[in-house]
């Protein structure tokens, strides 16, 4: 199963390991009020950023952005 760093705020980060952890080995670190939120995968033994996003987006559009980035990164990564 693929690795993936969730580094978010609560209550975003919870949310977001509940709809990653099925496809996802999740971990997730909190960072501080007001920082840049990212999703890393981890790829080849290096952990490359997949997203970054604001606290105050939507979980919506995350997810949508996480999944098309992370199906090109790592397609491209394999080539």
């Amino acid at each position: 199963m693929q690795k993936i760093m969730i580094m978010a705020m609560e209550p975003l980060k919870s949310q977001l390991e509940e709809k990653l952890r099925f496809q996802f080995d999740v971990e997730s670190i909190d960072i501080p009020n007001n920082g840049i939120c990212e999703i890393r995968a981890n790829q080849k033994r290096d952990w490359i950023t997949i997203c970054r996003f604001s606290s105050s987006e939507n979980l919506r559009n995350i997810l949508t952005m996480f999944e098309v980035n992370y199906e090109l990164k790592i397609r491209n990564s394999r080539s």
